[in-house]
């Protein structure tokens, strides 16, 4: 047997009502169908009672007519049987006229009791429940509503009376299986003397599980308006995913933080009875849901989800006096239960000098007034320092069976906080080890959630935005495309190529670019020509993609533009940047320090190793020794691709001017070969690894020899350039001929100090480390107090757009490795 339980959003209106039905035909074994009202049924009804009350007769009228449109509505569509439309429309006449006759004596005495206001709500569920059971009949199978006040009994202490009413669920409802799906008014039941009463908030839940444990169902299937239970709320985390398997704990816990899934108290019969209760989507049916069953596997980091809770308020009680003195808590609790106050968590100082707990937001002035009245001795004695109250503040809750005994897991949320710059106002755990929440400020509350998410490898998504679509950007493109299902499968890594910005024009798509129009963009293909746009401005940009709300978010730059404000701006947003781009780093210093400076406050990760040395280790190798305290002495080498190459062509005999479009064509130059004939390219690069090392300088510090003369340099356009290259020939000619006589060669060499930093042509010997390079091949030698008589080398491939390339991906996936 299957009980299935159809929330509000599942039973709307008739086409809503229509599929329910569908879906239960869809199953062959014996069915029990709870229902709960129509969607937004409830909510009029108690708007109904409470206009009665205040004598707004206008507004009853309009709620009455609204709730007998909105059924004989669709009891007329769901059904083409004239017997069967005039017995619904009966049955709704007849629960409009009890309402009118509540809502009547309700304004005369302006009073709205407890048990009036349950006999009012309980109309939307005993409305829809002829009506879904009529669908299923006119769907082909035979369907009978049943009242559940007829077998749910509830004591006086408002708890049902279980033995009582199973055996009577059990004579009320196994006949009819023989025959019929029997669809149950959710949510309702009735006291020993037969008034009407309900069963609270998740009532309908309730109900199904309470059936579904008299009946000894084999499941229970909560069908509502999400796929399941998530690691996270996707209002919060859009990358939230779809939980396969939970524990009944795990479960409770979600709920009690958040999660709107499932009340807490309604699983608590299945729990008993060992039933698993499968969480699924009406609006995506194929879609298997969550099973909450007993035992559920653990993930890799013990963390299954990260609840949050909003909208609440952290009371202080606090002082000296307290200190030692038993009873202290014990008074608080009583306040706050005399007032009829629910509190989320609790923390206390092993001191015993404060305790602090979290309530509504709504409910904390009357809280703090209590408390200060409950302690206006000891506040006056000064035992009691002040009640305090911070709001609004929120809860961000780990949930997990495997957290229990898994060493570091404080240590990840904590740190997930701190790189998040989120200041932490309270802490609570349980001996369980089940849950582990912490209390922070409420516009702290989505970056929490968000980091704490990522930080436990429930975020597998990473959105790449690609400024630029040159060589570099296009062979990203092309190795992500080749990596990303590998890195999926093997590390769990998501990879979602969500914007690519040209100069003018962007391709944006909050879901990813789709895989064969990435392909098109490596390509060559226009963006406009793919459904690109106009490129908005950099403020307008980062707006949108803050707009998305995705959580690890990578600006990822290949252009070789004057970007420092862009850097500055997605760094302030929150955003990681990878940059391939050395000019926002060796631009001005104050802007330099600014983009490191915005990045550990925001804690986002900025990445530049292939500023220098395309896919070489010589940034990281660099800031290891640093951080390492090795005093870094000298750092030499040569730290161009493009000069290698051009160095080993003039030693083959080729022209200057012929070495330089060799190396155009292959993807060595700069889009304007003049920024590395000039030597700008391979001063920025020294002057960033002059910075790393502590050195204050900017541009104009650095002794640069071009390798043309500052006329052609001064040339309007890259054309006109070319076109007077060979001018320079002859001269280069010579000086490769006086180097090759001495025993030389021609390198382009950057020498840095702490205190200098010199780049240009220069002769060196053959059986140098730098003399004895080849092709665009890159070498750095550095000689600190530890590689003194040995330097350390670092040597390998400095140009082209795949090592390029393959240097920024390495850098993506360090930032998903550490967010």
């Amino acid at each position: 047997m299957l009980v299935m339980k159809f929330g509000g959003t599942s039973v709307a209106n008739a086409d809503r009502i229509r599929h329910a039905a569908a879906l239960v035909l869809r199953e062959q074994r014996a069915v029990v169908v709870v229902t709960s009202a129509m969607g937004g049924v409830t909510d009029e009804l108690l708007r109904l009672g409470a206009c009665a009350r205040d004598r707004h007769q206008a507004d009853v009228d309009a709620l009455l007519a609204e709730f007998r449109r909105r059924h004989e509505t669709a009891a007329d569509e769901v059904t083409d049987d004239g017997p069967t439309r005039r017995r619904l429309r009966d049955h709704v006449d007849a629960l409009v006229k009890e309402l009118r006759q509540l809502a009547h004596g309700v304004s005369l005495l302006r009073e709205l009791s407890e048990s009036t206001a349950d006999l009012i709500v309980s109309m939307g569920e005993r409305a829809s429940a002829p009506i879904l059971a009529a669908a299923i009949t006119t769907a082909g199978r035979a369907s009978e509503a049943v009242d559940a006040r007829t077998f749910i009994t509830v004591r006086a202490a408002g708890a049902v009376d279980d033995a009582a009413s199973r055996r009577a669920a059990r004579d009320r409802l196994l006949p009819i299986v023989e025959r019929a799906v029997p669809v149950v008014t959710g949510f309702v039941a009735s006291t020993k003397d037969g008034r009407t009463t309900t069963l609270g908030r998740g009532g309908s839940d309730y109900t199904a599980t309470l059936v579904g444990a008299w009946l000894g169902a084999r499941a229970i299937w909560i069908w509502t308006d999400v796929d399941g239970v998530m690691t996270a709320d996707p209002r919060v985390v859009p990358e939230a995913r779809v939980l396969d398997v939970v524990s009944y704990r795990e479960a409770a816990e979600a709920a009690y933080f958040g999660s709107k899934v499932l009340h807490p108290s309604t699983m608590i019969p299945a729990v008993e009875s060992r039933i698993p209760v499968i969480i699924r989507n009406t609006f995506n049916p194929d879609h298997p849901g969550t099973r909450i069953a007993e035992e559920s596997p653990q993930s890799k980091l013990g963390v299954k989800t990260v609840t949050s809770v909003a909208d609440l308020a952290m009371v202080t009680v606090e002082g000296s006096g307290m200190i030692g003195v038993p009873g202290v808590a014990e008074r608080v609790f009583r306040t706050t239960a005399r007032l009829g106050t629910s509190v989320y968590m609790v923390s206390q100082a092993s001191s015993e000098h404060n305790i602090s707990f979290v309530v509504n937001q709504g409910d904390a002035g009357g809280v703090v007034e209590a408390l200060d009245a409950e302690f206006e001795l000891e506040i006056a004695r000064n035992q009691v320092d002040r009640v305090g109250m911070i709001a609004p503040v929120g809860i961000v809750a780990i949930i997990g069976d495997g957290m229990k005994g898994t060493p570091g897991i404080s240590q990840r949320l904590f740190t997930a906080l701190g790189r998040g710059r989120i200041n932490v106002l309270a802490i609570a755990q349980g001996s369980s080890e089940l849950n582990l929440s912490v209390v922070v400020h409420a516009d702290d509350l989505r970056r929490a959630v968000g980091a704490t998410h990522s930080r436990f490898g429930l975020t597998r998504d990473t959105h790449l935005v690609l400024l630029g679509k040159g060589l570099v950007g296009s062979a990203l493109l092309r190795q992500i495309i080749a990596a990303r299902s590998r890195l999926a499968s093997d590390h769990g890594i998501g990879l979602i190529v969500s914007g690519i910005c040209g100069r003018r024009d962007l391709l944006l798509n909050p879901g990813g670019i789709e895989e064969a129009t990435l392909q098109r963009v490596a390509a060559g293909e226009a963006l406009d020509a793919l459904g690109g746009e106009p490129r908005p401005t950099d403020a307008a940009l980062f707006e949108r993609l803050a707009g998305s709300r995705w959580l690890d978010v990578i600006v990822i730059d290949v252009t070789a533009e004057d970007h420092g404000r862009l850097h500055r701006d997605a760094l302030r947003h929150g955003f990681h940047v990878v940059t391939a781009n050395k000019k926002p780093m060796s631009g001005p210093l104050d802007e330099y320090e600014t983009i490191l400076r915005e990045a550990a406050a925001h804690g986002v990760t900025y990445q530049f190793e292939t500023t220098f040395g395309a896919g070489l280790p010589a940034l990281s190798s660099l800031q290891d020794l640093v951080a390492t305290c090795d005093t870094v002495k000298r750092v030499t080498g040569c730290f161009s691709g493009t000069f290698g190459f051009l160095c080993d062509q003039l030693h083959a005999g080729m022209p200057l001017s012929e070495a330089v479009r060799a190396a155009q064509a292959r993807g060595y130059t700069e889009p304007d070969p003049r920024d590395d004939l000039n030597g700008t390219d391979v001063a920025r690069k020294a002057l960033i690894i002059a910075r790393q090392l502590g050195s204050k300088l900017e541009m104009r510090d650095i002794d640069l020899e071009p390798l043309v003369s500052d006329e052609l340099l001064a040339l309007p356009d890259v054309d006109s350039f070319l076109a007077r290259l060979p001018e320079m020939d002859e001269a280069m000619r010579q000086r490769v001929a006086d180097a090759e006589a001495g025993g030389r060669v021609l390198r382009f060499v950057a020498e840095i100090t702490p205190e200098r930093v010199s780049v240009g042509l220069r002769a060196v010997s053959r059986d140098d480390a730098a003399g004895q390079l080849s092709g665009p091949d890159n070498i750095l030698v550095f000689q600190t107090e530890r590689y003194d008589e040995q330097p350390l080398v670092i040597r390998g491939p400095g140009a082209g757009a795949d090592v390029t390339a393959a240097g920024v991906l390495g850098d993506i996936l360090k930032v998903v490795r550490a967010s």
